[in-house]
């Protein structure tokens, strides 16, 4: 198997309020990027709703309900799938 060498660059993404460098292939930045606003608008919605946690707690909490939501589509993905098979 041939092993051919990626070309990464360095990607900074900003999240809750502090910047992460990222070494990434090209083709991720975009993607990456788009989850990181998407993370921070869970944060801040969060926030919102009146608690008050420090930066670390609302991005653990964020984070929860987008492991969360996306483990509830896969299961909907799943039941859509079984579904179409009959």
């Amino acid at each position: 198997m041939k092993h051919h060498p990626t070309t990464h660059s360095e990607l900074v993404l900003e999240v809750a309020g502090r910047d992460y460098k990222l070494k990434t292939a090209p083709q991720h930045a975009a993607g990456l990027t788009e989850a990181a606003q998407h993370l921070n608008e869970k944060i801040q919605a969060v926030r919102q709703r009146g608690r008050n946690l420090s930066n670390e707690q609302a991005a653990v909490l964020a984070a929860l309900e987008l492991s969360y939501d996306l483990l509830l589509e896969r299961e909907m993905l799943a039941l859509e799938l079984a579904a179409a098979k009959r």
